[in-house]
């Protein structure tokens, strides 16, 4: 991903602050709280260093926050026919902590970034179906 070498330390900084408030987060709500700097920072490092893949990463890391915390407001809302689930609160930690390695290394994120994608799909309805069949892991 091309980014320069402060752009790259601001990025990684927060990652790791965000990936350390995760861990000792007691709730879902607070670790998606925490989780939202992870978008959140590419946001605001494309709005001065822009690349595609900066803006590719964001949109990844922001579709699944929106995911996560849509599942998270249906279930407020009495809708349990499934739940977000300690497996799935895991992988999105797990997946940011890939992420940081991978790009901490300078290698490509793409897999992870995949890897991402299913996770966020495992809390739709559709997702958790699939899940169900034992045709979707996360």
């Amino acid at each position: 991903m091309a980014t320069s070498k402060k752009m790259k330390e601001i990025i990684v900084t927060e990652i790791k602050y965000s990936l350390n408030k995760m861990d000792e987060a007691a709730s879902v709500e607070e670790k998606l709280y925490y989780f939202s700097a992870v978008q959140g920072i590419f946001h605001r490092v494309f709005n001065i260093e822009f690349s595609p893949e900066l803006l590719f990463t964001h949109f990844i890391f922001n579709e699944a926050f929106k995911a996560f915390q849509q599942k998270l407001a249906t279930m407020k809302m009495g809708d349990l026919v499934f739940v977000i689930d300690d497996q799935q609160m895991g992988r999105l930690t797990d997946l940011t902590k890939e992420f940081l390695a991978q790009f901490e290394a300078g290698k490509s994120t793409d897999d992870v970034l995949k890897k991402m994608v299913t996770l966020l799909y495992s809390v739709t309805g559709n997702g958790n179906y699939l899940m169900g069949k034992g045709l979707l892991k996360i």
